[in-house]
């Protein structure tokens, strides 16, 4: 099966296990990779299949200013137990380009397909269902959004 195939079941099984009241998820299917994010693109869940290294990786990813991604980046580490209490062994690291992220990599032990898809999708929204709330509550004020978000101790915002 190829990449934009599989890529199709993660968006699927995606879509149908992020929790509902974290708000609308955006989507983009590059063909080779996959973006999910709920207000700002440059911070976003992604998954990419490696084929030839017999793996995908999957994240969330800061990809906005280099002090936003620091911020971030921080703030994430600030909250690494309690990320590994729910996802288990993750990276949280700073990446290519100023950017971070949290990450793993998952081992395929078959071709790309559906199964794997489905699998790969529940675990991405495992990533959404922790890191959002920790990401919405982090955010730096200035930081464009789409939507108004809630968030403890403060007004929503937009």
């Amino acid at each position: 099966m190829e990449p934009r195939t599989y890529l199709r079941a993660v968006d699927a099984a995606v879509r149908a296990t992020v929790p509902k009241p974290l708000g609308e998820v955006q989507h983009q299917n590059r063909g080779w990779q996959a973006k999910w994010w709920f207000g700002n693109p440059a911070l976003h869940y992604e998954s990419t299949p490696r084929v030839r290294a017999s793996t995908v990786e999957i994240g969330l990813h800061f990809e906005a200013d280099e002090l936003t991604n620091a911020l971030l980046l921080a703030a994430f580490r600030a909250h690494a137990k309690k990320i590994a209490r729910r996802l288990g062994d993750v990276r949280i690291e700073e990446w290519d380009r100023g950017w971070a992220r949290v990450w793993e990599p998952i081992a395929l032990t078959e071709p790309l397909g559906t199964r794997n898809g489905t699998a790969v999708g529940k675990r991405i929204a495992g990533y959404v269902t922790v890191l959002e709330p920790i990401l919405r509550d982090e955010l730096p004020a200035d930081l464009p959004w789409s939507v108004a978000l809630p968030r403890r101790g403060g007004p929503a915002r937009r």
